[in-house]
């Protein structure tokens, strides 16, 4: 054998060694879609059109061709098969509906730049003076339950898929996506500091 193919097939073997690593992993194009429906309910988006900012670039030739031969060495039907994070329970359900029934009390605070999203994917007061002292009492409580539901929701994600320890994960992929999907003018927290979208 000479060096490049010597050298083609360590590649080769290495990619595929990789497809059957990644295939054990967190199914991340699975996670966005399924946040990004899901956020879109809760703010009562219905032109939820395209789900992600970004669309991947084209694999060489060579890749797409390991990844096809690492597929028929690994039968990864009955891992995927099982893996769906819209995959239905009548808790999940009535957690997207309680979220989505409470989010128009939220979103004029969002607007005022009161609240915003952090990177744990849950709500926090940004300037608690943007809200009338009248209703701090009121909005304090929303915040709470909507964060409540969004954990209890990221945990019956998990439970469903059979991988609690995805949680971390799921919590990342819904605050990329809840910063992606953020109105102008909104704010969220990330790295320890708040930024405005």
């Amino acid at each position: 054998m000479n060096r490049v193919m010597i050298t083609t097939t360590a590649l080769l073997a290495a990619f595929v060694a990789a497809c059957v690593t990644i295939n054990v992993y967190f199914p991340e194009a699975a996670a966005v879609e399924a946040a990004d429906r899901i956020i879109d309910k809760v703010r009562g988006d219905t032109d939820s059109g395209a789900s992600l900012e970004a669309t991947p670039r084209q694999a060489p030739v060579m890749l797409a061709l390991a990844k096809g031969f690492a597929s028929l060495l690994v039968s990864d039907a009955n891992a995927q098969s099982q893996i769906d994070f819209d995959k239905p329970s009548p808790e999940k359900q009535a957690l997207e509906n309680s979220l989505a029934a409470r989010f128009p009390s939220l979103k004029p605070y969002f607007d005022s730049g009161a609240i915003g999203v952090n990177d744990t994917s849950v709500i926090e007061f940004r300037d608690r003076n943007l809200v009338p002292l009248k209703d701090r009492n009121t909005v304090v409580q929303l915040v709470s339950a909507q964060n409540n539901d969004w954990n209890a929701l990221y945990a019956e994600i998990a439970k469903l898929n059979g991988h609690p320890e995805w949680l971390d994960n799921i919590r990342r992929t819904f605050a990329e996506r809840w910063i992606a999907k953020a109105d102008k003018g909104w704010w969220y927290r990330e790295g320890g500091s708040w930024k405005q979208k």
